[in-house]
């Protein structure tokens, strides 16, 4: 397989200006919705002319397969550093999965936004990594709760710890990312005061007796 030092010249370039432009695109997001990004203002970023830009993409919207899988690096570390924690029981992991996922999302807000609402727009996006499977992920998740499988009463352990998963992320992407939106306004905690709350409801569901 060829490495970057193996390409000639002109295409280091090329891969090159291509790996500005995204990084353009994400100090772009820091400020500003995607919708509301110009090519301008990627290339200005870039320090690169808009010419430039157009010769290597067809428009901002052919940034987002590599925002994407520049994402999935970011999702890996971030499964893996919640894999290497110790939790002391299942409330314990509950809480600490619930946190930390919070702030990951606040860290990554921008990032997220953008590639929640294009996937659904661009769907290819989301066969654009061929490296990170997002289902991957959720199971490693899954897998840390059930490292308390014992303290999990319901039949298929599996399955409960997958439906937590799934709601401890999509709620919690709701009240970050579209806090004053619905169905995050149905109800009135913050983001925050969510956080604490979502590992009790979701204990509660696992630990049923």
């Amino acid at each position: 397989m060829s490495t970057e030092r193996d390409l000639a010249p002109k295409q280091r370039r090329s891969l090159d200006t291509q790996k500005n432009l995204l990084k353009a695109l994400h100090i772009c997001l820091a400020d500003k919705f995607f919708e509301h990004i110009s090519i301008k203002d990627i290339a200005d970023t870039a320090g690169v002319s808009v010419g430039t830009f157009y010769r290597r993409f067809k428009d901002k919207e052919s940034l987002l397969p590599l925002l994407y899988q520049d994402f999935g690096h970011d999702l890996m570390v971030w499964v893996s550093t919640m894999e290497a924690e110790e939790y002391q029981s299942l409330h314990d992991a509950l809480v600490q999965m619930a946190n930390a996922t919070y702030v990951f999302l606040l860290e990554k807000e921008s990032v997220f936004r953008t590639l929640h609402l294009n996937s659904r727009l661009h769907s290819e996006i989301l066969a654009s990594d061929k490296v990170v499977n997002r289902d991957v992920v959720y199971q490693k998740l899954s897998a840390i709760l059930l490292r308390f499988d014992k303290e999990i009463s319901a039949v298929d352990k599996s399955q409960a710890s997958d439906i937590c998963v799934y709601m401890m992320i999509n709620t919690l992407l709701d009240k970050v990312l579209y806090p004053g939106l619905t169905p995050a306004t149905a109800c009135s905690l913050t983001a925050a005061e969510f956080t604490k709350e979502l590992p009790e409801v979701l204990f509660a569901y696992l630990a049923k007796s």
